[in-house]
């Protein structure tokens, strides 16, 4: 399993979740995917529009980080590349 790609592919897909969520409110996303081992942490850091109140905005930052980790817990437990369908249920909580 290559980190890298699996990084760049938990990234996207949370960055896909905050567009969905925010729209063009959102301004600036950085996502960080880091690996150990005791497992990934996810960190994201949103810049938005003022017109997102700050507790919208930090339920849609802890939403889209617990996104990033639960999706790579099933690729731990999958394996890579997985399949959008196998990493639905993490949009589904």
């Amino acid at each position: 399993m290559d980190n890298l790609d699996v990084a760049q592919f938990i990234s996207s897909e949370v960055v896909k979740y905050i567009e969905k969520r925010l729209g063009d409110a959102a301004k600036h996303v950085i996502v960080s995917v880091s690996f150990s081992e005791s497992g990934v942490e996810v960190d994201v850091d949103i810049d938005a529009s003022l017109l997102v109140e700050d507790a919208y905005l930090q339920k849609v930052t802890d939403e889209a980080a617990e996104l990033g980790v639960c999706i790579a817990d099933v690729i731990r437990e999958k394996g890579w590349p997985i399949s959008r369908r196998e990493i639905s249920k993490c949009f589904t909580k």
